[in-house]
């Protein structure tokens, strides 16, 4: 019997005549689901929304006028990912435009010795392929058991979601990345999804 070490990762690719050919596929990368990415708007327990504000991911409040405003609106753009182990949830890429029409996506990133979360400009649209396993900008989404809720794995490092806490102002709550160990749901981690 073959192990799963022993299995490649293959595509359909073509019938020519009598020969199928099959495409492989890299186990470590992520590919573009061209038709699939819908628009959201990600909401905390304490119903304020996440906005970007100038390269700032933040939560504030808003009634339902002010969600229709592009920079609280995410697309959510799905990539299918050739990992054999499933249960990490859908690899996904956040992005969003502000008020002055720059589109940015959500990444991951090391300042010094911390793990942070922010708003990159987008300069290009987003990859079609990603040849590695990890990026700064995919995110496992998972649907947490028995809710209607989600959160947000990095790709890039185990463990680590997104999150949110209390600024130095108690008013603003930003966009973090915690640490939760496994297993364990984090409220904190929870978020709704909800349409625009």
């Amino acid at each position: 019997m073959a192990s799963s070490s022993d299995c490649k990762c293959v595509e359909f690719a073509v019938v020519d005549k009598e020969d199928i050919f099959f495409q492989d596929l890299e186990s470590d990368d992520f590919k573009k689901e061209t038709n699939k990415c819908f628009q959201r708007m990600i909401q905390i327990k304490s119903n304020q929304f996440l906005v970007v504000d100038e390269e700032c991911l933040k939560f504030e409040e808003r009634n339902m006028e002010q969600c229709k405003a592009d920079d609280c609106r995410f697309n959510i753009q799905f990539y299918r990912n050739n990992d054999i182990d499933k249960n990490r949830g859908s690899a996904v890429i956040l992005s969003v435009t502000s008020p002055c029409k720059q589109t940015y996506m959500v990444c991951c990133n090391n300042n010094g010795d911390q793990k942070i979360v922010s708003a990159k400009p987008l300069e290009q649209p987003l990859p079609d392929q990603i040849d590695y396993s990890q990026h700064e900008a995919v995110f496992f989404m998972e649907l947490i058991p028995g809710t209607s809720q989600y959160r947000f794995k990095s790709s890039l490092w185990c463990r680590w979601y997104l999150s949110f806490e209390a600024g130095r102002d108690p008013e603003l709550i930003k966009l973090v990345l915690r640490e939760v160990p496994e297993d364990v749901v984090d409220e904190r981690c929870s978020v709704c999804l909800l349409t625009c």
